[in-house]
Formats: structure tokens, sequence, C-alpha cells
């Protein structure tokens, strides 16, 4: 074999190495996504969008599957946004929000963080059926930000900072 045959072959390795990798963590954000749904009994007739984050969108072209809008930092975060509409009773003045969930897996442990900036929970790849105490901190956090932070979101003082949770940009 040529030394460029072995780079080739190299090459061929690590890049199927690396796609077996991507998928692995897709698959895992789309389990912990569709758990989190089913943990928040939302209701299955409701819109969930997927938003690469950081990237200007087109509000009438934002549709994307998950695996579409990841994307990877230089952390080697995976870095996705979900977004979801809460409404008042009757489902009425409806209000869209995105989450901002980062993945990457070392070793045996996905790695979650909720924001560029949270901190990191480390989930093992054979428990990824004990993830309620996860969904119930996402669920915390949703209700603290409408009762703490709704009003700074409105005016657009939180814009300059990506949290994990922050108003669509088609909100009003």
């Amino acid at each position: 074999m040529s030394k460029f045959e072995e780079v080739c072959t190299a090459y061929s390795k690590s890049r199927r190495a690396f796609l077996a990798y991507e998928k692995e963590c897709q698959d895992f954000a789309r389990d912990l996504i569709y758990g989190m749904i089913e943990y928040f009994e939302w209701p299955h007739d409701q819109e969930i969008s997927y938003i690469p984050l950081g990237e200007e969108l087109d509000p009438n072209n934002k549709f994307y599957a998950l695996a579409g809008a990841m994307r990877m930092n230089e952390e080697s975060f995976w870095h996705f946004g979900v977004e979801l509409t809460a409404y008042e009773g009757g489902f009425s003045n409806p209000v869209s929000f995105v989450m901002s969930f980062f993945i990457k897996k070392m070793g045996p442990y996905f790695i979650v963080k909720l924001g560029p900036q949270g901190r990191e929970i480390k989930i093992h790849e054979n428990q990824r059926e004990a993830l309620d105490p996860f969904f119930e901190a996402v669920f915390l956090q949703i209700v603290e930000f409408f009762t703490k932070r709704y009003h700074q979101a409105l005016s657009r003082r939180e814009q300059d900072s990506l949290g994990f949770i922050m108003l669509s940009p088609s909100a009003e």
C-alpha cells in the first residue's frame, strides 16, 4: 500500500467514525427532545420546530429536521434550538420561545448544557430512560423564564446574550 493509500484509508476510517458519532448524538438529541415533550404532556398537535442557533433565519422558511438544525461549535458541542409555543387559556395570545441545547459525547456519557453558558449535565448512555429529573429542571427553567424574565425578553434586552430560553424572533 502506498503512502497515499494509507492517508486515504486513515481519512476514510476517521470520516466513518465521525459520521457514526454524529448519528449517535442526533439519536440522543431526538430521544431527549421527544422524552421532554412527553414529560411536559405537550399536545401532539402543537408544532415543534428545530432551529439552527446563531444563524439568520427566514421566518417563512424555518422548517428543519433535527439533524439539519444541529451544528458543531468550537468546543465540539452539537447545538440546536427547539421552538415551542405557549398560550393563554383557550389557545389565545400565543408566544413562541426557543430553548437552546448543547450536546456532546465523552466516553459512555452524553454531556448536555442548557444554553451555551449552562452547567454541564452528564447522562450515561445506558440511562436515557431515567431523565425525569433533567426534564423537571428544563420545565422549572421555562416557568422561571416566564415568571421573571419575560418582560425583559419583550424589551429585547436579552437578545445580546443567547441564554437557554429566549423569545422567537417573530414574538412581539
